[in-house]
């Protein structure tokens, strides 16, 4: 009985999917079209470029507090090993760096992301 009525909601299921359709454009419209759109993209071109390159740069300070997360077993080692050697003191620095400031740049940095995919400067 189970199996009969886990194939008939799989066969609901599937049969309530509708399948996409390909829909052709008229090559007149195209023609007719064509200038007009690139006309639109020359214009949009700046902005393009501008929000691309500030994409790059939000990507490039989310790398960088990805690899300030190393810090925190770094200064768990600096603690433990590097203690009779006088790093305590530079492994709790790096363990409040990598453990606590780290991550909360990191989250603001992955929230401004759109921003910068938008254009705009943000500055944090």
């Amino acid at each position: 009985m189970r199996r009969m009525l886990l194939i008939t909601l799989t066969l609901i299921l599937i049969m309530s999917v509708t399948v996409p359709r390909a829909r052709a454009i008229d090559p007149v419209t195209m023609a007719i079209l064509a200038p007009i759109a690139l006309k639109v993209a020359e214009a949009a071109k700046p902005y393009l470029i501008r929000s691309l390159v500030r994409t790059g740069k939000g990507m490039i300070d989310i790398g960088k507090d990805a690899f300030e997360l190393l810090y925190l077993p770094y200064g768990i080692g600096e603690m433990t090993i590097g203690a009779p050697f006088k790093k305590f003191r530079k492994g709790i620095v790096h363990v409040v760096r990598g453990g606590v400031i780290a991550p909360i740049k990191l989250f603001l940095h992955i929230l401004i992301l759109p921003v910068h995919m938008a254009g705009a400067k943000v500055n944090i």
